[in-house]
């Protein structure tokens, strides 16, 4: 055999080919999250309550050397959201209706979610955010006075904050972010609760109108302490 011949090339594979390849791959990964998933929701119901309550409790899902077979797995914890879903494609080539969708390649067609991928923040994360970029600046900028305070007052050359501050600052401004936002929502709900009182008490006749609901809101301090 001569040194210039070549092996032979295998043909390339055919759509067919390529679909079921990638189908076989869809399928098991989309079997292997569906167990990941089970077991994690199996481990967090088997821990939560009180024993007494708690059938997995006495199950041992942490447990490495004992495996669970995803139909024991489906039979231990609830359905899951996507358990519910009915499709109700038709399968052209077996002529049978199922759970799961098929695109026009033959490939498993996944459902588009409903609303937004990445919702907004509600009004409650809103202001954490903005109070702790606010507590932030007002920290990075002490920080940085001091700083430069010392660094003139030892003569040396200021070269700014450390990159090992900041991640130190940004937990200090988020901890006084949500207790400044946790104060002031406290505070709302008092006053609001003060206000409800007056209105009451006023309706009953326990009050005049002439008692001034600011006066008796803010009675016995801010809203009525």
């Amino acid at each position: 055999m001569s040194d210039n011949a070549q092996a032979p090339t295998q043909p390339a594979p055919t759509k067919g080919e390529v679909v079921a390849m990638i189908l076989k791959q869809q399928h098991e990964q989309f079997v292997k999250s569906d167990y990941a998933e089970r077991l994690a929701l199996a481990k967090r119901l088997s821990k939560n309550g009180q024993p007494w309550n708690n059938p997995l409790h006495f199950l041992q899902f942490d447990n490495p050397s004992i495996e669970y077979s995803l139909e024991e797995l489906k039979s231990l914890t609830p359905p899951l959201d996507r358990d519910r879903l009915n499709y109700e494609w038709l399968n052209k080539a077996k002529g049978t209706a199922g759970t799961l969708a098929f695109n026009e390649h033959g490939l498993l067609s996944i459902g588009k979610g409903s609303g937004r991928r990445k919702p907004h923040m509600n009004k409650h994360q809103q202001s954490i955010k903005s109070a702790s970029l606010r507590i932030f600046r007002e920290l990075f900028t002490s920080r940085a006075e001091l700083l430069q305070a010392t660094a003139a007052e030892q003569k040396i050359e200021y070269l700014g904050i450390p990159d090992a501050m900041l991640p130190k600052l940004g937990q200090m401004a988020a901890q006084l972010a949500m207790k400044e936002v946790k104060q002031a929502r406290r505070l709302r709900s008092r006053k609001a609760r003060r206000v409800q009182q007056h209105s009451r008490k006023v309706n009953a006749g326990l009050l005049t109108i002439s008692t001034s609901q600011k006066t008796y809101v803010n009675r016995g301090g801010e809203y009525g302490k």
